[in-house]
């Protein structure tokens, strides 16, 4: 099972410019040099406003072009294609085998020759001379043939054969079924990172533009000796810090386009818009013991061992049985010439058995077999566990996230509420702009905490979905429904 793990965490770094004395030409040419760069990576970001509004997609868009492009998928159709070849040349058996045959051979060997004459319709009594018998001119025959062979009898080998490769199709099949869940949630879980830095990068920008004003206003103050210069150089210094909140903030919504796009193969830099937002409405959730249930009745995984295993009895029996004999009908055709103008003609047809009565391979095949069958039932075994141990895992995580969010819902409201008091009592002088700042970046952070656990709530329970196989195209759609997107 392959996850695709991505958190989106603050980055704190320090960024020193110093700027240096340049002439006037030079400094108009390094800012039209700026602006054209800031505006490039604004349209590769999806981030700049243009008369022409971006398409937009749902999840279910990106799923599909998921589905059409990961190479993983791609590699499970092809073994799929191949279990079905394998059952076609198991089924082949079945039929007659004929091939056609033609030869020219040139002898002096009395035996051969002999038989030649034969076969050719050219014998006659002066070849029963001894010294022709004895000592023959070389002579050349032409054959020309069709010889067929069918299996009419093999102690059920070969409908064990046909039965284990029907098997090993359903697995195949199974596996490309379990593939296309595992698409599901690593294209889920970008398309969740997208609308969680979408919704931080909207969030940093308003604090960032409030904060723009509340400090140009500080500044006016400041120059008139109104305010305490300390407060008002604290202040810069927090707004410094909401500014690089909102720099990273717009390079994981970068980084979120880039890493969707290379799910869906498309050109890094594609530029289009995400429809809908992470939903605040939770879900209801099943015991673990109901969850578990499901997993072992939907795990598409699970059903493909289970189709293992079966194949593999299959195979083991066939083994054992092996020694049984094997009756066959054959049939020939044959046309003898010596110069492509006249010869003789034959037919053979019969019925041949075979059965082995010593095969020093057959302790070890059928040893191999049986625990390899053995193997694969430990297999059943360890990959029931893993599903167990993992819906604790997640259910675990899912009840944490459902707990917290009432109290981080209002701790968001109150966070609000609390920005713009201050910004009040900081219009009547009774706050400095340090305390409004500071406030400002309280929300800010307290906004992404919720976005943050919004997005855990989703892709927690979409994982609970995956793992208990319910993640296929009906339970996609309902996700896409749930984002906002149209069924």
């Amino acid at each position: 099972m392959i996850f695709l793990k991505n958190r989106f965490s603050v980055l704190k770094q320090t960024i020193t410019i110093k700027f240096m004395a340049i002439p006037k030409i030079t400094a108009w040419l390094l800012f039209l040099l700026i602006t054209s760069m800031a505006g490039s990576f604004a349209e590769e970001s999806g981030l700049m406003t243009s008369s022409s509004p971006l398409k937009q997609r749902t999840f279910l868009d990106c799923y599909q072009k998921v589905l059409a492009h990961y190479p993983s998928l791609q590699k499970r159709y092809e073994q799929l294609e191949q279990a079905k070849a394998r059952r076609n040349i198991a089924i082949s058996d079945l039929f007659p085998h004929i091939q056609g045959i033609a030869s020219m051979t040139t002898t002096t060997d009395p035996v051969n020759v002999f038989g030649m004459l034969l076969r050719q319709n050219k014998f006659t009594e002066g070849d029963f001379a001894l010294n022709k018998l004895n000592d023959p001119n070389h002579r050349t025959d032409y054959h020309f043939g069709i010889s067929g062979e069918m299996l009419l009898f093999d102690s059920f080998n070969t409908i064990s054969k046909i039965r284990v490769a029907r098997s090993l199709v359903k697995s195949a099949d199974l596996q490309a079924d379990f593939t296309e869940m595992e698409a599901g949630i690593v294209a889920l879980e970008s398309y969740l990172g997208i609308l969680l830095a979408r919704q931080t990068f909207d969030h940093a920008t308003a604090v960032k533009n409030q904060s723009a004003e509340d400090l140009k206003q500080a500044e006016d103050l400041n120059q008139k000796g109104m305010i305490l210069g300390a407060d008002f150089y604290a202040a810069k210094v927090t707004s410094a810090g909401i500014e690089r909140e909102l720099n990273h903030a717009r390079t994981l919504l970068k980084n979120a386009y880039m890493f969707m796009n290379i799910l869906m193969g498309e050109d890094l830099h594609s530029v289009w818009d995400a429809k809908g937002k992470l939903p605040e409405i939770k879900q209801d959730i099943a015991e673990l013991n109901m969850w578990t249930v499901q997993a072992y009745q939907q795990r598409k995984d699970l059903a493909a061992l289970d189709q293992m295993i079966d194949a593999q009895r299959i195979e083991s029996l066939r083994h054992k049985t092996s020694f049984f004999p094997k009756i066959y009908g054959f049939a020939n055709l044959n046309e003898h010439t010596p110069d492509w103008h006249t010869g003789g003609q034959d037919y053979t047809i019969g019925i041949k058995g075979t059965m082995d009565f010593f095969d020093p391979s057959y302790p070890g095949r059928v040893k191999e077999a049986k625990h390899y069958y053995e193997e694969l039932k430990k297999d059943r075994e360890m990959l029931r566990d893993n599903i167990t141990r993992d819906l604790v895992e997640e259910l675990a995580r899912y009840e944490t996230a459902t707990a917290d969010h009432p109290v981080l819902r209002q701790a968001y409201e109150d966070a609000r509420q609390a920005s713009d008091l201050t910004a009040k009592l900081y219009q009547e002088g009774r706050k400095s702009i340090l305390d409004l700042l500071n406030m400002r970046r309280v929300y800010l952070e307290t906004a992404v905490g919720l976005d943050q656990l919004l997005f855990a709530l989703e892709l927690e329970h979409a994982k609970l979905l995956f793992l208990s196989g319910q993640l296929d195209e009906d339970g996609v759609r309902r996700v896409n429904t749930r984002l906002g997107g149209a069924n």
